[in-house]
């Protein structure tokens, strides 16, 4: 089986193309990542583009003989203003009228795939593993008090997941102490950390997210910013969050006695 991967940054595509391997499916990979050499031994043909071209894409995949599409891996969000103005001509004007966020962004490139008769399947029936359960996940179980921030977390995000912004948010004590906004999970953690210095992190989709190619992530890199936070517990939506290096979280969940929840 022939099938294709646009791998963006982070650990995400590599375990995907590991996987693929292992599957004995013969992967063309287009990266735009710094490092692509940590690609190569992945892929039956590897290349690396200097600059975004949906029309190179397309024609890439044709020639592999590939019908089948996966994207995954984290896109910077300056992407949203940087980027269309480098995008060849047959994508520009679809991108500008949907350009709104990186979700519509994404969006507007899958449409472009699609109507090449390319599919794009979802990253995680790769690794269905990595997909969060409900209830205890690892660490020990939620106090109380943090078990109310988790329940006051949901009824925060349930007004801003609708609109488009706050996947995550941080809270302590029952005040909100942060939001995520553009600059991702990671860095709203260390905001909270310096403004709470205590607290739990909730994490949801977003209802404008699509689940082929854009679920919420959490790795060891966010449990490390936990800690230095001083952070101790992480709700994540069972079902709908990728866990990355799942045997490597759930051990560096113990070792920080973070809290980890499937709600």
């Amino acid at each position: 089986m022939h099938i294709a991967l646009i791998a963006g940054e982070g650990i995400l595509p590599i375990e995907i193309a590991k996987r693929l391997q292992a599957e004995q499916k013969s992967t063309l990979i287009m990266t735009m990542r710094d490092d692509p050499e940590v690609l190569k031994p992945y892929a039956a043909k590897l290349i690396h583009m200097r600059m975004p071209s949906l029309s190179r894409a397309v024609r890439e995949i044709k020639s592999f003989g590939a019908d089948k599409l996966i994207m995954a891996g984290r896109v910077p969000k300056k992407i949203i203003y940087c980027l269309p103005l480098l995008f060849d001509r047959i994508a520009r004007s679809l991108l500008r009228q949907t350009l709104r966020d990186d979700h519509s962004l994404l969006g507007a490139v899958v449409k472009v795939f699609e109507a090449e008769n390319i599919e794009v399947i979802p990253y995680w029936q790769i690794l269905p593993e990595f997909i969060a359960s409900s209830g205890k996940l690892s660490g020990r179980s939620p106090s109380e008090s943090e078990r109310r921030d988790i329940d006051y977390g949901r009824e925060i995000l349930r007004v801003t997941l609708p609109c488009s912004f706050g996947q995550a948010v941080a809270v302590a004590g029952g005040a909100v102490v942060a939001v995520e906004a553009m600059e991702g999970t990671d860095k709203m953690i260390q905001r909270a950390g310096e403004l709470a210095g205590r607290g739990v992190v909730v994490k949801m989709m977003k209802t404008d997210q699509d689940m082929r190619y854009d679920l919420p992530t959490v790795g060891t890199r966010t449990l490390e910013n936990m800690k230095s936070a001083g952070l101790t517990c992480l709700a994540v939506e069972s079902g709908k969050t990728l866990i990355l290096e799942p045997e490597k979280f759930f051990v560096l969940a113990e070792k920080y006695n973070i809290s980890v929840w499937g709600i």
